[in-house]
């Protein structure tokens, strides 16, 4: 779990498809990263974090390039052992003095080995630069759970180092992101790199989320159909295709054919507003869905 503390506003809005924080050209974009003082890390924990960040690479076509002088950076990583693991979400990052760190690594540690945890944390906070925001708090999470807010506050009182007061804990965790702050989003995906870990109790529904240390289907869809490999360009996954993104998005009909050809012709900032538009279609269906049903038991009553 990331006990993330850095300022992670959202950098868009339903009118702004662009909601990623670096948008890419048709080939891809390059985005620079470095380690920087006063705890720029240990060589282990620099590879580490180099090897992990392959797998976005895989599924999003960005390259992050790391280079020697980390206060050049549009990324810039401290592994600071006492202030937790957190990023800037998106371009934010752009706007933080350099040499600041926009990312920290609070446990990545320098002993030789991935682990599984810093597999996870090491994709979840690479996912916040490039746009995505927290899976627990999307607008849809009501749909499949209720918070015992009391339990979830008194837990993160309890185990952080130091304790995280009620408001953090709320804008962190409990408080959901407004349908106006971001555009691209889906049903709340349990097995989401950027959902949190969630012991039964934490919700009403009795649902254990456990700790997610990989990509889940729809975090690599939506890497792809956010930063496509178009005109020649090509995943070291043959895997990694438009098919599979949207198969696995369950884009269809028009909006399907629609995106497949902005991708044909090379269109990316055209594939992601026709993608954007899919999932404003697909939320405002669900928010009418009900009062439908309303309507017509009413009338067969």
């Amino acid at each position: 779990m990331s006990n993330e503390t850095a300022p992670q506003q959202p950098v868009s809005t339903d009118e702004n498809p662009e909601w990623y924080s670096y948008c890419c050209s048709e080939l891809s974009k390059t985005i620079t990263v470095g380690f920087v003082n006063p705890t720029p890390g240990t060589p282990v924990q620099q590879a580490k974090v180099q090897e992990v960040v392959k797998e976005w690479e895989k599924h999003a076509n960005l390259k992050f390039r790391f280079i020697p002088n980390g206060n050049d950076a549009e990324i810039r990583i401290s592994f600071q052992l006492l202030n937790g693991s957190w990023s800037y979400i998106g371009n934010i990052a752009l706007q933080i003095a350099k040499p600041n760190p926009t990312m920290n690594y609070g446990w990545v540690h320098p002993t030789p080995g991935i682990t599984e945890e810093e597999r996870g944390v090491i994709l979840h906070e690479f996912g916040h630069a490039i746009g995505y925001l927290h899976e627990h708090q999307s607008p849809r999470r009501g749909e499949k759970l209720t918070l015992n807010e009391p339990v979830v506050i008194e837990y993160y009182k309890r185990t952080q180092n130091p304790p995280w007061e009620e408001a953090k804990t709320r804008a962190n965790v409990i408080n959901v992101y407004s349908r106006g702050e971001v555009s691209n989003f889906s049903a709340t995906d349990f097995t989401s790199i950027m959902m949190y870990y969630m012991p039964a109790n934490f919700n009403l529904q009795g649902i254990t989320i456990r700790p997610n240390r990989s990509l889940s289907a729809l975090d690599k869809a939506y890497a792809f159909l956010n930063y496509p490999f178009l005109r020649g360009a090509a995943s070291v996954d043959p895997n990694v295709t438009l098919v599979n993104a949207l198969n696995a998005a369950g884009v269809t009909g028009t909006a399907r054919t629609n995106i497949a050809a902005e991708y044909t012709e090379g269109d990316w900032r055209g594939l992601r507003a026709e993608f954007t538009r899919w999932t404003l279609n697909q939320r405002a269906a669900l928010a009418s869905a009900p009062a439908e049903a309303e309507a017509e038991a009413a009338a067969e009553a």
